[in-house]
């Protein structure tokens, strides 16, 4: 019985659709998952969560940090919060203010963290480069792409297989895993989908994007 009870109030507290009277009394609850589904809710009212991003347990703090309607001045607090499990977990965050990005891509106490948010603004960088150029990404293209890597010669095809890999298991796109990943500058990347794009709208042959490429990498 009281197993049932515990995954009950599990359910409760992740499921936006509970009553905030209910989420309330949840909150006394001191098993640090059901809290963090509360932290995780969008449900749960902006003076829990400030509650909760002072939360003894890291995961639980992390868990305000991801969730979507959480304020500004909380996330203000969790970027400078002492843990460095929190502050890397936020390192991450594309939805981040960019401020509070550059403040983690100069985090006095740890590298791992500086260097997470740094590849995290240059992921932000290139998606604007593209924004600006008017880039339209298409589905299914990701394969293209890498195809069109590694017959320009500027990515070998094991490269290309484990980017491929990591952009699957992150649910990025393969742009953005290159530039996480530091596989290649930005201006690389921005040029490469620009030629995916000149094929796909036919201003430009396979070969040509090809050979406009190899030029880049001899720059």
């Amino acid at each position: 019985m009281i197993q049932m009870a515990v995954h009950e109030n599990y359910l409760k507290a992740g499921n936006p659709e509970t009553p905030v009277t209910e989420l309330r009394k949840l909150f006394s609850d001191r098993d640090h998952k059901i809290r963090r589904r509360l932290a995780e809710n969008p449900g749960t009212p902006e003076d829990l969560l400030r509650d909760l991003s002072s939360d003894d347990n890291p995961e639980v703090r992390i868990a305000v940090a991801e969730n979507p309607q959480v304020l500004r001045e909380i996330l203000e607090q969790l970027v400078k919060d002492e843990s460095v499990y929190v502050r890397f977990a936020l390192a991450g965050q594309y939805t981040l203010p960019l401020e509070l990005l550059e403040f983690l891509a100069n985090d006095d106490d740890n590298p791992y963290v500086r260097d997470h948010a740094s590849r995290t603004l240059e992921g932000l960088f290139l998606e604007r480069s593209l924004t600006e150029a008017n880039f339209v990404q298409v589905a299914g293209e990701t394969e293209k792409l890498g195809e069109l890597l590694v017959e320009s010669g500027i990515i070998s095809k094991d490269n290309i297989e484990e980017l491929l890999r990591i952009s699957r298991e992150r649910e990025i796109p393969l742009g953005r895993a290159i530039v996480q990943t530091r596989a290649l500058p930005r201006n690389k990347v921005v040029a490469a989908l620009k030629a995916q794009e000149k094929i796909r709208e036919h201003q430009c042959t396979r070969q040509e994007a090809v050979d406009e490429l190899r030029l880049l990498l001899q720059r």
